[in-house]
């Protein structure tokens, strides 16, 4: 006798679960007013359980913003390394990033919220990293908008990005499907939609 097995989701770990509650009181609340007892009661988890993963709550914020941002950065250059057209590449870009937003809160917020709270090195490390995974971006837009200068392209990579990182915050009663559509389409629209002669 056999039976079905449907695949069972895989419970997030206690880091991940830090880091996710963690990233929504940062993105509500200003850093200095955040404290490790906050992000413990909110995840469930004793405080020596957080400092097993985390020295300490500036850790805890540095990890919350890199971490996604790594992924981002990975999938993106995995994305223009397989694919050939540039088109293509842009609308996986776009909807990964858009599908990113929704999941969890924006990285880039979280980052421009609670800069002054990064060590000078960290900050300017995320900093590149930011615009490594932007020139990811650039790359793709760059022949699909032969008549805007290089300065355009970015302004006009930026602005999308910008558009689309507050997504989360504007939200309101709609499926993610239906963002996921609607945003798409609005961003594919304002990168690659011909400049008017």
């Amino acid at each position: 006798m056999t039976t079905d097995h449907q695949p069972v989701a895989a419970s997030p770990s206690r880091r991940e679960v830090l880091l996710q509650v963690a990233a929504e009181l940062f993105m509500r609340n200003p850093y200095d007013s955040v404290t490790v007892e906050m992000v413990c009661a909110k995840a469930g988890i004793s405080g020596p359980g957080l400092y097993r993963h985390f020295r300490n709550k500036q850790a805890l914020l540095i990890a919350v913003v890199e971490n996604p941002l790594d992924f981002l950065h990975q999938f993106a250059q995995a994305t223009v390394e397989a694919e050939p057209d540039p088109r293509a590449a842009l609308e996986a870009l776009v909807e990964f990033h858009i599908r990113s937003v929704l999941s969890a809160a924006p990285t880039t917020l979280i980052f421009l919220k609670n800069e002054h709270a990064f060590p000078d090195a960290d900050r300017r490390r995320i900093r590149r990293a930011m615009n490594s995974y932007a020139e990811e971006w650039i790359s793709v837009v760059s022949p699909l908008r032969p008549e805007l200068s290089e300065p355009e392209v970015r302004l006009l990579t930026q602005t999308v990005f910008s558009m689309l990182n507050v997504l989360p915050t504007l939200n309101k009663g709609l499926d993610q499907e239906s963002i996921v559509k609607t945003m798409s389409t609005a961003a594919m629209q304002a990168l690659t939609s011909p400049r008017p002669e």
